[in-house]
């Protein structure tokens, strides 16, 4: 009795330790909604939210959100009920021979906070202890090659200039440059670090710019600096200070171990709206009566993002409530896909024990005056899967035939074109608008592919231009839908207001039992759905990232501790890229046009700013004048909400100078190593040609350009160099560039694996093309790689234009899926156990062979 009446408090004990992990708000989803009656105290953790900052192999998170509400329907988020807190964790540098700095989270963006008592190169230095944050600006290990007279070229205007290399070869003579004035010079000799410090804000002798100088060469005709290793962080810092206000939060606590925030205000998480909390973290609220809600990290800037699954460190169900990979749609609360892991064998997921599943959903149009049209999320990419019978058109099903197409735009933002102008679509097509009827209430356009007419009409205002195509077997599918809002004549110019795209991708996806994708193959094809299934276990090797289907990736810590997490890269859509049109020089005191336009349309109301000050926003022809006097290099800014903000640089100079001035334009834009290359001396105010100009390559001369301003030039080593042009009457001027070396001529092909089944420990043939595609011969090192791992090189020569075959073989002791690797080629083969029965009847067949010797001897 004793002993059931402990199991039974036991039982209790753990009911009681399970209610309290669920009460503390951290299910793992990025999606509160109140539909699935979460915690109304609820925490967006670096585990859960791939906006936080996460460091994966030590298991360490740096940033924490929670938010109180009342009630599943509370829409206020009360005076402190928001709160967040950030703290420092060590982290390594790319050079592993550096060791490890501080980095914090702050405001969903990654800072330096300092470096610690592991760093190599610096003695312990605290910037968060200043109330000071800084960007980590470079951190990497490749090794670059660098002549004398070049440039390492670093960033916020840094150039490191490789002066001179001494007689005997082990040191080199360095300095500093910041926007082209000298800040330090040194000497430094080989397997050294050059480290710059500054002062930055209240912390003095920062190590701001660390360089490793590997190896100095000197040679009968040139010397060379080998560096590997840079590290630079901004001198542009922010301060933290207690009561500081950022958006909606304020600072409450800075110190060296803690950053905390707080609303002052009470926030309303009304319907339909993105509310900016902090810097570039948003909140966004579904345009709906339920409440649903998600922190984002604004990603309008151009650049590449990893989205993330919730951590785990076992099996685990992922949807798109906490993935942030798979489609949702938050207004209308529609997640598509799962990935599920059903089991774990140690760090084994077995066969048939990962599954993928996605089903087909209705959604709308955002341009609403169309309805709506069948969606499905599969492998992280939003796809089309038909047309219901709406208003816009009759109902289509495309994934009731086994196909999927690509959604390619769908917005509903207002944009203006004009007669001779063209609205740029996708994959080639082209919608122009040819001319306006002179009652100015019609239009006439055409649709190009690739330049050539595919379609003509005449529309009014407030019609849809539809153009249908053959998708399959699916006939008169609505490919490209345009909604021509307004039409207007005047009388100096006339324009066309367009609001409403649709197109979907001709190329479509065609699927059908047992294909494969990746690591999963099609379980089943239905009207309810696609599931996908491992045929062969999946290893979560520690430090691996395993391509698992399309786009989705599984990453593993480099950890004894098992915590993996599927994740997504993306790159900011082009699509709705802004473009800024102007002239790279400008004259001070002269007015210039800056046009501003997104797919070929121009853009009313962009934001342009000069280095972060607003010069104005422009008109419906996308256009702002300006009149700049003060003199430098800008940056250009334009920025309108649901765009993507579009940056150019360039360089404002007097009057005088402006006849001066010269540019330098390198051609090919990639160089390698022996090839000539074309350098282009102009005026850099109207672009005419120089002649006449003496060229200077790595400080030696090199020849004066042509009546054209052309001289041509053939670099013979691999690394960065500097081209300066001097002449008469005109301001000297320098390029930095770089050139590749010769192994980048080639190029690899056609991968083949035989066979694409093989039973453990049998032998596998892998095999690629490799082409030298240069213009002088070559040696290049193949190598073969095994889950990641060098396991076999060959080195081969190829004269320029030829191309050979290599092979490898490859061997796999382990059941399960191999990865296989040859330069840039990728692709894997199933392994299968060995067949118990064949290796018994082997083994049979040897002991009767034995055997009937034995006897044979034995009658002798």
């Amino acid at each position: 009795m004793k002993i059931k009446i402990l199991i039974v408090a036991l039982l209790c004990l753990s009911l009681l330790s399970t209610t309290a992990l669920a009460a503390d708000g951290s299910t793992g989803n990025r999606i509160w909604d109140a539909a699935q009656e979460p915690s109304l105290e609820y925490s967006w953790s670096p585990l859960s939210y791939s906006g936080f900052y996460y460091d994966l192999d030590s298991g360490e998170g740096s940033e924490m959100l929670t938010v109180k509400l009342d009630s599943y329907s509370d829409r206020s988020i009360e005076e402190d009920d928001l709160v967040y807190s950030t703290r420092p964790i060590e982290t390594g540098f790319e050079r592993d021979e550096w060791g490890s700095f501080q980095i914090i989270g702050f405001m969903a963006e990654r800072y330096f906070a300092g470096y610690s008592d592991n760093t190599a190169f610096a003695d312990e230095v605290s910037l968060i202890s200043d109330s000071q944050l800084a960007k980590v600006l470079i951190n990497d290990d490749d090794e670059k090659s660098l002549f004398t007279g070049s440039s390492l070229v670093l960033q916020e205007g840094y150039v490191l200039d490789i002066t001179e290399v001494d007689l005997n070869g082990n040191k080199v003579f360095i300095t500093l440059k910041k926007n082209g004035v000298q800040v330090d010079s040194t000497v430094i000799a080989s397997n050294q670090d050059y480290v710059y410090k500054t002062r930055i804000g209240s912390t003095d002798d920062f190590p701001l710019i660390a360089v490793h100088l590997d190896t100095i060469f000197r040679g009968t005709e040139s010397n060379a600096v080998f560096i590997k290793g840079i590290f630079q962080v901004s001198d542009s810092y922010i301060s933290v200070n207690a009561g500081d206000k950022y958006g909606r939060m304020t600072v409450d606590t800075v110190a060296p171990e803690r950053i905390t925030m707080s609303n002052p205000d009470v926030i309303n998480l009304n319907a339909g709206r993105t509310i900016d909390i902090m810097g570039k973290l948003k909140f966004v609220v579904a345009d709906d009566t339920v409440l649903r809600f998600a922190p984002v990290v604004d990603m309008k800037e151009p650049g590449t993002y990893e989205l993330r699954g919730t951590v785990s460190d076992g099996p685990f169900n992922w949807t798109s409530l906490n993935f942030e990979g798979f489609y949702y749609n938050i207004d209308e609360g529609i997640g598509t896909e799962s990935l599920e892991v059903k089991a774990l064998n140690g760090r084994t997921i077995g066969a048939e024990n990962l599954v993928y599943s996605t089903r087909a959903q209705q959604v709308s149009f955002d341009h609403s005056a169309w309805g709506q049209f069948e969606v499905i999320g599969f492998l992280a990419q939003k796809y089309f899967a038909g047309y219901p019978d709406n208003g816009f058109t009759k109902a289509v099903s495309i994934v009731s035939q086994g196909q999927l197409s690509k959604v390619l735009i769908d917005n509903d933002d207002k944009k203006s074109v004009y007669p001779g102008s063209a609205l740029v679509l996708e994959e080639g097509y082209v919608l122009e608008v040819v001319e306006v009827d002179l009652n100015g209430d019609k239009v006439r356009v055409s649709l190009k592919k690739n330049g050539e007419e595919v379609d003509t009409s005449i529309l009014g205002s407030n019609k849809d231009y539809v153009y249908k195509t053959e998708m399959g077997a699916s006939e008169d599918v609505p490919q490209i839908a345009v909604h021509f809002n307004e039409i207007f004549r005047g009388r100096e110019f006339d324009a066309i207001f367009i609001q409403g795209i649709f197109q979907i991708s001709e190329d479509y996806l065609t699927l059908e039992g047992s294909d494969r994708f990746g690591r999963m193959e099609v379980a089943s094809i239905s009207e309810d759905g696609i599931v996908l299934e491992n045929r062969n276990s999946v290893s979560l090797t520690k430090d691996n990232v395993i391509d698992l289907m399309g786009d989705i990736s599984i990453k593993v810590a480099d950890s004894d501790t098992l915590r993996y997490y599927p994740f997504v890269m993306t790159t900011t859509s082009s699509s709705e890229q802004l473009s800024i049109e102007m002239p790279d020089t400008i004259t001070a005191g002269t007015s210039v046009d800056i046009k501003v336009a997104s797919q070929g349309a121009a853009v009313e109301g962009a934001v342009v700013k000069f280095d972060n000050v607003q010069k104005g926003t422009t008109s419906n022809e996308g256009i702002l004048s300006v009149v700049l006097s003060e003199t430098g290099t800008f940056k250009v800014t334009a920025e309108k909400e649901g765009y993507v903000t579009g940056t150019l640089n360039v360089e404002v100079i007097s009057a005088e100078d402006a006849t001066k001035k010269l540019d330098i334009e390198i051609s090919p834009e990639t160089v390698f190593a022996g090839d000539a290359i074309s350098i282009s001396v102009k005026k850099a105010i109207g672009g005419e040609p120089v002649g006449g100009a003496a060229l200077y390559y790595d400080g030696s001369a090199i020849g004066t350009t042509s009546a054209e301003g052309m001289l041509s030039y053939t670099p013979k080593d691999a690394g960065i160099h500097k081209v300066r042009v001097e002449a008469n009457g005109f301001l000297p001027a320098e390029l930095t560039f770089e050139v590749e070396a010769a192994e980048n001529m080639f190029r690899y092909s056609d991968l083949v694996i035989d066979p694409a089944i093989a039973e453990q420990g049998k032998p596998v043939t892998v095999s690629a093309n490799v082409a030298n595609t240069g213009t002088s011969a070559g040696e290049v090192k193949v190598e073969l790689l095994v889950n990641g791992n060098v396991t076999d090189t060959q080195n081969i020569s190829l004269a320029a234009g030829e191309e050979k075959t290599v092979e490898f073989t490859a061997t796999a002791d382990q059941p399960g899926t191999v990865d296989v690797q040859i330069g840039d080629q990728k692709g894997s083969f199933d392994v299968t156990a060995k067949t118990p029965f064949v290796g018994m009847v082997a083994a049979m067949v040897i002991v009767m062979m034995a055997a009937a010797f034995r006897g044979r001897r034995n009658k002798e």
